[in-house]
């Protein structure tokens, strides 16, 4: 097998016999409500990615699945996971797309001549565990066979120890695995109970938590190869500043900390460029690979991306009479939805309106703290509306955060994803 890469979790899986599938393919800056952007030009244009046989779509986040620009032959099959909340389907279905290939949890089937074995969230949340009462929903992973050779691409479905082990005893062998190796979100970046210098640190923290789970997972998996994979973005527009607090790394600065792990010496570490090309046959790159460039990139956030308007940024403010009674039935939905599932809020949210004006979305039964969440009212407006989503804003950094203590609440920030008309 071949993986031709493209950006972020964007890539070309190509069997020795010429069956390609292409997997989660953005291209576009400006997912996430505007702001995600890819940390370089890219030269490939969706109609370059015309020539396959199949696309895996890994879930339903606008840099696996953008919507504004997912163009292909309406009768191409598309692989998804078929699990409970099938957000993803509809909108495929929506927009003409009628072969779905729908692989269920752990089933394995057989693509031409490739394998394909789809995998459900491992784990609720990568860092909480199962301790959450809700956590992840939506994401996959895939495993191809081919020729001889497993490739395990993970994308943003982070495996725990455990899963590892089981993926382990199942594959036997991995050739290579392709994981995630940052953190998509706004924490510390947002939160403006940290000062900037506790921000930095943050930061800091972050990146080595991250990094040393993802050398745990490695040091079960023993893959022949890794390649950082997915999580590869940066900010643009007027939250670009954010860049400095988001707790990311390049793919580059990923490997050199890995290979600091005495336990991984028996892994290849690879990083690829956009349309470089490796040969897992053959084990080796079809290119020499050039190294990122922080200076060019900060240039050009600094020269071009900066300057992106977001789409809110072009509404008209929104009446504050008339957002103020639909943000009530926007909570009284929420509150039932929260009864309906059994989640017990262990914070008071409040939306910061005009004025400085707090506006009560969650009371907290069982106290542990205060989220306050400061947003753009167009931006607001839109999510109530439903024409945009709390969790893409969330992730997107469109959204300030004030928590007292800086106490983490996943099912919290979960739950506000159901806030809205």
């Amino acid at each position: 097998m071949k993986i031709k890469f493209i950006s972020n979790a964007c890539a070309i899986f190509e069997s020795d016999k010429g069956t390609k599938i292409l997997s989660d393919p953005w291209i576009v800056n400006g997912v996430f409500e505007g702001s995600w952007c890819h940390f370089h030009k890219l030269e490939t244009k969706i109609e370059d990615l015309q020539d396959v046989d199949a696309i895996y779509v890994s879930h339903i986040h606008p840099d696996h699945y953008d919507e504004r620009f997912f163009d292909f032959s309406r009768e191409i099959p598309i692989i998804v996971l078929d699990h409970g909340l099938n957000f993803l389907h509809k909108k495929l279905i929506e927009k003409g797309y009628k072969n779905l290939i729908k692989v269920k949890d752990k089933q394995t089937i057989n693509f031409k001549d490739i394998k394909i074995s789809l995998f459900a969230p491992f784990v609720k949340h990568v860092f909480f565990g199962n301790n959450t009462k809700i956590g992840n929903l939506i994401d996959s992973a895939i495993v191809l066979e081919s020729d001889n050779q497993v490739v395990f691409n993970a994308n943003d479905n982070n495996p725990d120890n455990l899963s590892c082990e089981l993926l382990k005893e199942r594959f036997e062998k991995i050739d290579l695995a392709m994981i995630n190796y940052n953190n998509a979100g706004p924490y510390p970046s947002c939160f403006n109970n940290l000062t900037d210098e506790e921000k930095l640190k943050e930061h800091q923290s972050n990146l080595k938590r991250n990094i040393d789970f993802l050398a745990s997972n490695l040091e079960i998996l023993q893959p022949k190869f890794f390649l950082p994979f997915a999580g590869a973005y940066v900010i643009g527009g007027k939250l670009h500043y954010k860049n400095n607090y988001l707790g990311t790394t390049t793919w580059d600065d990923c490997i050199e900390r890995l290979q600091l792990n005495n336990s991984l010496k028996r892994i290849d570490f690879i990083a690829l460029r956009e349309k470089d090309i490796f040969d897992i046959t053959n084990k080796k790159l079809l290119q020499e690979y050039i190294p990122i460039n922080n200076m060019e990139v900060n240039s050009y956030i600094k020269e071009e991306l900066s300057k992106l308007i977001y789409p809110y940024e072009e509404d008209d403010y929104p009446s504050i009479t008339t957002l103020k009674n639909d943000l009530e039935i926007s909570k009284s939905k929420l509150e039932k939805r929260m009864e309906k599932i059994n989640i017990v809020p262990d914070m008071d949210v409040n939306l910061e309106l005009d004025n400085a004006e707090l506006w009560n979305v969650v009371k907290a039964k069982n106290k542990k703290g205060v989220l306050n969440c400061k947003i753009d009212l167009r931006l607001l407006r839109r999510i109530i509306d439903r024409k945009s989503h709390w969790n893409n804003a969330e992730i997107g950094c469109h959204i300030e955060f004030y928590r007292t203590p800086n106490y983490y609440s996943p099912d919290i920030h979960t739950m506000m994803q159901f806030f809205h008309l």
